[in-house]
């Protein structure tokens, strides 16, 4: 694949974009998600690197290899000697997946397994940065933050 993007992911680009510009809409924006092929970051044992912010957690998801090693460059560069190996910003381990396949499948399958409520943010260190958080409409409703039954904590698995 080298570094073109997929037609899926050149359209989330796109819609990333246009929120950028002021221009965005939200539902082409989670349908661009959906279509699009996405690198997630391993460590160690095959765990997908994650943040916290605003007791959430957020998957880094990116749209390219060099979106994804600038990221992994950034953090590098911010790190505390030793803390993590130079050569993290050019050899990382990473799994390739759809991102209806991660917003569906995978991130409810890690929800269950962590007990955290988790979302997803696409190029986190871009300029087009965007959020992708727990809510229905993008993600399933037995995860979904905005949910009645969710919220009273019926069907959370945190």
């Amino acid at each position: 694949m080298g570094s073109e993007l997929s037609t899926g992911t050149a359209e989330l680009r796109a819609q990333m974009a246009a929120f950028l510009r002021g221009e965005g809409d939200p539902q082409a924006l989670v349908e661009a998600a959906q279509g699009a092929e996405l690198l997630l970051p391993l460590l160690g044992e095959g765990a997908v690197w994650s943040g916290e912010l605003d007791d959430l957690r957020w998957l880094f998801a990116f749209t390219s290899t060099g979106e994804m090693h600038a990221f992994l460059q950034q953090k590098w560069e911010a790190a505390k000697p030793d803390e993590l190996p130079a050569e993290l910003a050019r050899y990382v381990r990473y799994l390739r997946v759809g991102g209806e396949e991660l917003l569906q499948e995978l991130l409810p399958e890690l929800v269950e397994r962590d007990r955290v409520p988790m979302g997803v943010v696409v190029d986190v260190s871009s300029g087009l940065r965007a959020f992708l958080p727990p809510v229905s409409g993008i993600v399933p409703d037995g995860i979904a933050l905005d949910k009645e039954s969710v919220a009273k904590g019926e069907l959370a698995a945190w």
